[in-house]
């Protein structure tokens, strides 16, 4: 009976559904294909949830002779600890525990709780399928994060730089309304001047008219 944890999942799947059959006073063990190196326990559970602790050694795992006092289906969870931390975890699919003889039950056999070779190959496809596209998705997810805060960072210059360009023109218009107040006035005293000067103009025109060089001696 062979596992294979799921890279990028919380999947294992049977890949290799071979009955385990030994004498009831032999030691049962399960292998699994393990993701990555490191240092894994499987905890199997029996029908009423006890759960019994066994340490993953080269792949293996030995099945608790507790297990196999009765027929019954059992619970495994693998999982990849560091000291007392838990780093990941895998549901596995259930064993069965029965006896290879019910009516001499001198010999018991693990068995995968559902028996279809064809079933658990397209099952494991459909896992690692499934944790290759979630570590895709997780890819995307993370580069579509890093372009909202790129456009973040464009839109905040942008309105900074928006913000500026109204402050500038705001500033421009004013100097722009100063600039044509002044300019009305220059208009209005040239206007003023233009009318003293043709006033001059007009009386001395009249006195160059009236102008009797006699009556000066």
């Amino acid at each position: 009976m062979k596992y294979e944890l799921i890279h990028n999942s919380d999947v294992g799947v049977i890949v290799d559904s071979t009955p385990i059959l030994r004498d009831i006073k032999g030691t049962f063990t399960v292998s699994f294909v393990l993701p990555e190196n490191g240092a894994y326990v499987a905890l199997f559970r029996d029908e009423s949830g006890i759960e019994y602790r066994t340490i993953v050694k080269d792949g293996v795992a030995k099945v608790p002779k507790e297990l196999l006092k009765k027929e019954q289906l059992v619970g495994l969870t693998v999982c990849q600890v560091s000291d007392d931390a838990v780093l990941r975890s895998w549901e596995c699919q259930t064993l069965k525990v029965g006896s290879f003889i019910s009516l001499r039950q001198t010999q018991w056999q693990i068995t995968a709780g559902v028996d279809d070779k064809a079933l658990f190959a397209r099952l494991a496809e459909i896992e690692s399928a499934n944790a290759k596209a979630r570590a895709e998705y997780s890819a995307l997810l993370a580069a579509f994060d890093s372009l909202q805060t790129e456009f973040a960072s464009y839109k905040k210059e942008t309105d900074r730089a928006e913000q500026e360009h109204a402050e500038r023109l705001t500033e421009l218009l004013k100097a722009l309304a100063a600039v044509q107040a002044a300019n009305g006035t220059l208009a209005e005293n040239y206007n003023k001047a233009i009318e003293v000067i043709n006033n001059l103009s007009e009386r001395l025109t009249a006195l160059e008219s009236n102008y009797d060089p006699t009556v000066i001696n």
